[in-house]
């Protein structure tokens, strides 16, 4: 085909115009590669798997703390048989766990305002755990001190002691215990995380053995739950501490069907009602 040299002198003028109206300015900027991210009020992973553990951790930190958030520096003596309660999920001076805290706390950072408790922690342990249904000891020999230190703690390592051993000991088991059974539902995984945390581990599984035809073995999960709940009643009234009512927030979301425990969502604890969002900030947090 032949082709006009005028048509080409006109494209080739055409293309230079478009090239130079649309050319990028001197000045801009481009993305940087060095993102930077707030170093305080550290948001905890919010990926779909993690920010789901963010709603279960939040429900049973109201539970605990009656705050969406961890209290890291929370101590006191409740008299309920298992010595001093600190800390974001409750760990006791009288149930094993303080003592596992403290000891991991000291391996992360030797020279801590809370080692000096070791030694009477020891002893607290190897004395009889017979109280609080047979799940703690009462004694407070030598932690004269304990509860003001743990309020003023400020080590960021001492926040990470926490989470390691919240997963270790509570979280990660929990998880293990939901899918032995076959459990799905987020909310049923966010009651037996409840269950370990405030019974054990031990004592979870119990209940779980106590509630028989399990999810995986073809029981509707629901009403798997509602009779875990129902064991858990039994129990929480057994051991009368005061807190018979630990499980009116669960009952509530699965009676509303949000069994998926889709944020945001009102959850009750104790009869306070508290917007859980799955926003979990653990402040200086050392990731």
């Amino acid at each position: 085909m032949k082709i006009n040299k005028y048509l080409i002198w006109f494209l080739a003028l055409f293309l230079f115009v478009v090239g130079v109206t649309f050319m990028p300015k001197g000045d801009t900027e481009y993305p940087s590669n060095n993102t930077e991210y707030p170093s305080n009020n550290t948001e905890y992973p919010s990926n779909n798997t993690s920010n789901m553990k963010n709603v279960i951790l939040q429900m049973t930190s109201t539970l605990e703390n009656s705050d969406t958030q961890l209290h890291f520096n929370y101590a006191e003596n409740l008299g309920d048989e298992r010595g001093i309660t600190f800390g974001c999920i409750g760990f006791c001076t009288g149930t094993y766990d303080g003592n596992i805290l403290i000891k991991h706390y000291t391996e992360l950072n030797p020279d801590n305002t809370l080692a000096k408790y070791i030694p009477a922690l020891d002893k607290i342990d190897t004395g009889p755990h017979d109280a609080a249904d047979g799940d703690g000891n009462p004694s407070v020999e030598g932690l004269s001190g304990f509860i003001q230190d743990v309020n003023s703690c400020d080590d960021p390592l001492f926040k990470n002691a926490q989470i390691d051993k919240l997963d270790e000991l509570y979280y990660n088991p929990a998880m293990e215990i939901a899918d032995s059974i076959g459990a799905k539902n987020p909310l049923t995984k966010a009651f037996i995380y409840d269950m370990c945390v405030r019974h054990g581990v031990d004592q979870t599984e119990d209940i779980i053995k106590d509630a028989g035809t399990t999810p995986k073995q073809g029981t509707d999960e629901n009403t798997y739950l509602q009779k875990l709940i129902s064991l858990r009643d039994a129990k929480l009234k057994q051991e009368g501490i005061e807190d018979v009512n630990r499980n009116q927030g669960y009952k509530k979301l699965l009676n509303s069907g949000n069994v998926d425990l889709k944020t945001p969502f009102t959850f009750v604890a104790y009869g306070d009602s508290f917007t859980i969002d799955g926003k979990l900030y653990l402040g200086e947090y050392q990731q």
